[in-house]
Formats: C-alpha cells, structure tokens, sequence
C-alpha cells in the first residue's frame, strides 16, 4: 500500500504501523492563522475495500467510537472516504500500550506497585463505563461492549493519561455487521469472560471480568493461564477454577477481593459496571485515586524513554511532554515509588523459586502455604501478555487445630518438589541437642572440682 500525501483535510506526516487490515499513520489538520493539529489515521486496506463485511465492520468501529466522549478513550473524530479508500481520523495519543510497559518491566525483574496498577485500572474502568453508557440519538442505550479488552488495547501517553483503544470488534445494538451464530470468537481467548466463550447473550460485565484478567496479570507479572492450551484456558475459565493473585506475590486482600469478584464465573457477582469496579478498587486502595498523571508519565519515561524518543524523532514536530528538568528528575523517582522489585526467595539459575501465603478469596484466609516453582518470565512483546512458563503449586497441610475451606478455586496441584519433612526435621533438632550435651560435659570435665557458682542469665 503506498503512502499517501493528503488524505480529504489531512497531510499525512509519517506511518505509524501496519496491521492485518489497516495502516496507522500521523497526520496533520491544518488551518487559519497557524492552526495545526495531529492526528491518528487509520486507513483499511486498498485489498480489503471491496470486501463489504470488513468495509462494515470498519464503518462500526467508527459510528460507536465517534459517540463516546471520555478523557479515558481515544477519540474518534471523522470518517471518511476518498477515490474508494476508507480512512478513520482520531486522536493522536503519543506513548505506549499497557503491554509494552509491562513488558519493559517484567525485563527489569520488577512490577508495578499495586497503587500504580489500581490506579493505571480504574482510568480504564472510567473509559469503559463511558463506552458502556453510550446511547443513540434518541438516548436509548447501545449496549456497547468492547470485547476486546487487553493490555494491547490500553494506551498510556506521555502526558499520563490511560486510554481505552479499538473497538473494531465492539458489539452494539446497531451494528452494520453481525457476527453469525457459530463463527468464530471474537477477541482473546485469554480474556475472554466464559459467557463469552460460550457465545451466549453479552453485556458490559464480559469487559468487567476482561479488565480484571488485566489487572491480575498487573499485580502478579505472570499470565493467569500460563502454560495451557485454548482447550485448557476454556475449561478452566467456564468451571471457574483461578487462583487469587496472592498465590504469588503479596497483594492487599482488600484488593485481591475486588480481582476475585471481577473474575466472578457468575456474571450477577461481578461489579455490575465500570464505573462500579473503579469505586470498589478506590474503596480497596484509596491512595490509587491520588496518583497524578505526571507521576504516570514520569514512570513511562522511565521505563520506555529511549523507546518513545526514537518515535518522537520519527514523527515530525511531536513534543515529549515532559520538560528537561522534569525529565531528568522524575523517572528515576517514579520508577523507585510507582513500581518494585519482584517477590523473590531464592534464584537457582534460571528458576525462581518462591513461598507465599495463599489466600482463596471466596473462602476466606485459609492457612495454606503455597510453593511455586517458575522457569524463566517476561511479557512477550508480540502477544502483550506475560510469558512466564507454568508454576507447578504445591498446597502443604494447614496450621494444627485449623479446619481449612478446601481450595477450590485453585487448579489441582501437580506433584509437590521435594523439600524438608519431619522426620529430617527431628534428626536435625535430635542432633542440636545432643552436640549441646557433649559441649556441656567438656566444660565441665575442664573446671576446677569447686561447686559451680550459679550464674544468672539476663534474657535477651
């Protein structure tokens, strides 16, 4: 597809990227006095402009994305179309997807603090229930359900806002295209709410259950099906069988709830809304809620800084948004508060071996502990999602005297690894008493044959 110079009011400045059925491209909207602005245009492909399913579909994404009106969603402002070729124009948001930050740190052997990640969520909930809430002409609801929600589809700009991206597959009440009974899903599987899979009746609540996929993999820099096949995710999802994020890293429990009821198998137990996911999660941590969007743009730039300048400087006349003090000052100090090292035991080679409290949310604490052992990490920067290969959970018996809830909600452990068992432990405490005996005699075979004089021992 050749690039074009102008397309309708736009000159086309740069291409941004090129996808399976669209090229993005940065483009400039000119008028009196100086005026300029950039834009994002998104043009379908010219193979594809005769095929009228698609060329639907395109138009869809248009007539539902032009009606949301959010700071938390790009905005789409014209679609339009010249000599056959349909092109979309919407904001430009200079930046990075979700996905690329979390990649970036999952590099960096760190995660985002979880007020960074609540905080990062509920500006996507926001976006969301504004989607969620859009309505025709006459004010009646669309029905709006994104059903792709991922950290793909998450953009953070270098201003600090987080916005909500493609709603090319969005379902809506007035869609020009409708998907057929018995086509294929649309979406990721990996974030898909099982309704979803099962291809029964949608609502804003499968976009709920999405986001709370996005942000358990947040919480815990791993894949929440890592290691599985489709056939695998899908049984596991529709028998409602996840683990809680603290079987892997130390969450606050209020959170952790607010994550467990997202990913409800029931959607009635879900947060009915967006906007009801942000007030549970501000409800849960508070101090989310306070995280300013310059200090998201700082831990951007700490992270991608080298990545978003190497784009700045292939895209004419875009500013950074940061200034130079600014730029030198507050990354290093975003990364150090909006982010921390990954929860780590013991590293052998290439395995990460680590010991945390298990919590089951839908039973409560139970005193279970729960041994992982991971090979290798990341986030794989094609797919968007964390790499780690599958942990083998091993639960070990309950504290004495306690009647544990059975750990449902956690897939059946494979076999557990080797480790320390009782009857090693009564051999190394049988040894420590008897080492302390010989030592005792030798001191007394060393001492004159005057009695001992007691000897009083301060406790420490």
């Amino acid at each position: 597809m050749s690039v074009p110079v102008r397309l309708g009011s736009y000159e086309i400045l740069a291409e941004i990227k090129s996808g399976g059925m669209a090229t993005l491209y940065l483009g400039k909207r000119s008028g009196p006095a100086g005026f300029s602005r950039h834009v994002a245009i998104k043009v379908l492909k010219d193979h594809l402009a005769t095929q009228g399913e698609l060329v639907k579909m395109f138009i869809d994404e248009a007539r539902i994305a032009s009606r949301i009106d959010h700071p938390n969603v790009v905005r789409i402002e014209e679609l339009g179309e010249e000599d056959g070729r349909f092109f979309l124009v919407m904001e430009y948001v200079h930046g990075a997807a979700l996905s690329e930050l979390l990649t970036k740190l999952s590099s960096l052997q760190r995660r985002l603090h979880p007020t960074a990640a609540v905080a990062l969520v509920m500006a996507g909930a926001e976006g969301l229930h504004a989607a969620h809430e859009t309505r025709d002409d006459s004010g009646k609801l669309l029905n709006v359900v994104h059903r792709d929600v991922s950290p793909q589809n998450v953009l953070v700009g270098v201003g600090g806002e987080v916005k909500v991206i493609d709603f090319g597959i969005a379902k809506a009440r007035d869609r020009l295209h409708t998907t057929e009974a018995g086509s294929g899903l649309k979406g990721k599987l990996r974030y898909m709410a099982p309704e979803q899979l099962q291809r029964g009746p949608l609502d804003r609540r499968a976009d709920v259950y999405a986001l709370g996929v996005v942000l358990w993999e947040m919480l815990t820099m791993r894949r929440l099906f890592q290691g599985m096949s489709d056939p695998q995710v899908v049984q596991r999802v529709l028998e409602g069988r996840l683990p809680p994020p603290s079987a892997y890293v130390d969450v606050p429990m209020a959170v952790e709830n607010v994550v467990m009821r997202a990913l409800s198998r029931d959607p009635e137990k879900r947060p009915p809304t967006g906007r009801a996911l942000r007030e549970q999660l501000k409800e849960a941590l508070p101090e989310a809620a306070r995280v300013e969007g310059t200090e998201v743009s700082a831990l951007l730039f700490a992270l991608l800084g080298d990545e978003i300048a190497e784009r700045a400087a292939a895209l004419p006349s875009l500013r950074l948004g940061l200034d130079t003090r600014e730029a030198i000052i507050l990354p290093e100090r975003a990364l150090e508060q909006l982010s921390q090292p990954l929860d780590q035991v013991t590293l052998e080679g290439e395995t990460l071996v680590t010991e945390q409290p298990l919590v089951l949310s839908q039973s409560g604490v139970t005193p279970y502990m729960v041994a992982g052992q991971t090979e290798g990490g990341g986030f794989d920067s094609v797919t968007a999602a964390p790499t780690v290969p599958e942990t083998r959970v091993a639960i070990k018996a309950p504290h004495v005297g306690v009647t544990p809830s059975a750990p449902s909600s956690l897939a059946p452990p494979p076999p557990a690894r080797s480790g320390v068992d009782g009857k090693s432990i009564a051999l190394l405490l049988g040894g420590l008493v008897l080492g302390a005996l010989l030592a005792a005699g030798l001191l007394l075979a060393l001492q004159d044959d005057e009695p001992p004089t007691p000897v009083l021992v301060e406790p420490q």
